[in-house]
């Protein structure tokens, strides 16, 4: 094999690059599927510039690897910056990851200085794809804690859904304001560990803006003063569908606002949504849980049906 070489990523490599990362899933089995569509929603983020914030490696004029920065919003000083990247299975074993971690690191830091603020970076991996612990390692990333995926079978019978309580009243996401949900999920979890606020342009760009959200089938409380009280955002992946032939329904965030807690707000919601998933005609749902979430979460989605199917393991350096 030539030896490896690096260049940024164009949008002409958008096809390439969903073959490496196709291929790297029937190997890792990460249950992340990724089209084109997708690919190109990333290179939108405005956060980033794929001429400086995205890093190809090549080997005999093939795409062999690639990493990346995912920064969110900055706050009190102090931006998360996570970083992300696939080496090809063929490929590995040949030192391509530990020249792309610390570039992406070295990145990080700079995206971060260039706009005066602290970097706190971030990383992630599942459990079981080998050393890629020990290259995040090396970068000054170091293990912090655990997300747990979760899947519940909707091709069978399901518990009834419970009634909405006394002055609440169930609604979708259909025809909101965006705005009062963003506001809401930043109150719901001001309070849990590594939470960074989320902006308006953030929250266009992967939530209400995304071709994967699915309002119809996200839903939200109210209380009897009007607001929010508790709410569950529902998305849908194309890619996912035509790689596995089932549709599956992922939550992707669930939230509470602290004056409402300890209520079953949160389990009724999924309870609802899960039943709207299978009329829909979705055979499972997904999401996926920080170890260290405050809410007792874990044991919300054992009880509406959820099971751990995979663990991927948190890096992070304050860098």
């Amino acid at each position: 094999m030539s030896e490896v070489t690096h260049r940024a990523m164009t949008d002409a490599d958008v096809d390439a690059l969903v073959g490496l990362l196709q291929a790297a899933e029937a190997v890792d089995r990460t249950e992340e599927h990724y089209d084109a569509d997708d690919l190109r929603e990333e290179l939108a983020d405005p956060q980033v510039d794929p001429a400086t914030d995205w890093l190809l490696a090549e080997s005999d004029g093939r795409l062999v690897g690639f990493a990346h920065l995912a920064p969110r919003a900055a706050a009190d000083g102090v931006q998360r910056i996570h970083v992300g990247g696939v080496v090809h299975p063929e490929h590995r074993g040949r030192g391509i990851a530990s020249e792309l971690v610390p570039w992406a690191v070295g990145r990080a830091r700079d995206y971060a200085a260039a706009r005066g603020v602290r970097p706190l970076l971030s990383a992630t991996a599942p459990d079981d794809v080998p050393h890629a612990a020990e290259v995040l390692e090396a970068s000054g990333l170091h293990a912090h804690r655990w997300t747990f995926v979760m899947e519940a079978d909707l091709t069978g019978a399901l518990p009834p859904a419970p009634p909405v309580p006394d002055g609440m009243t169930l609604h979708t996401w259909e025809g909101l304001d965006p705005e009062e949900i963003r506001a809401t999920h930043n109150v719901a979890f001001v309070d849990h560990p590594g939470f960074a606020p989320w902006d308006a342009a953030m929250w266009q760009q992967w939530v209400t803006g995304s071709r994967n959200d699915r309002p119809a089938m996200s839903l939200l409380l109210r209380d009897a003063d009007g607001a929010i009280a508790s709410y569950v955002q529902t998305l849908e992946y194309a890619a996912a569908q035509a790689a596995t032939g089932r549709r599956e329904a992922f939550v992707g965030k669930v939230g509470t606002v602290p004056g409402h807690r300890r209520q079953g707000l949160a389990g009724l919601l999924l309870r609802h949504a899960m039943h709207r998933y299978q009329q829909e005609g979705y055979v499972a749902a997904s999401l996926d849980v920080d170890s260290e979430n405050p809410s007792g979460a874990n044991s919300v989605y054992e009880q509406a049906g959820f099971r751990v199917i995979r663990r991927w393991t948190n890096f992070e350096s304050a860098g």
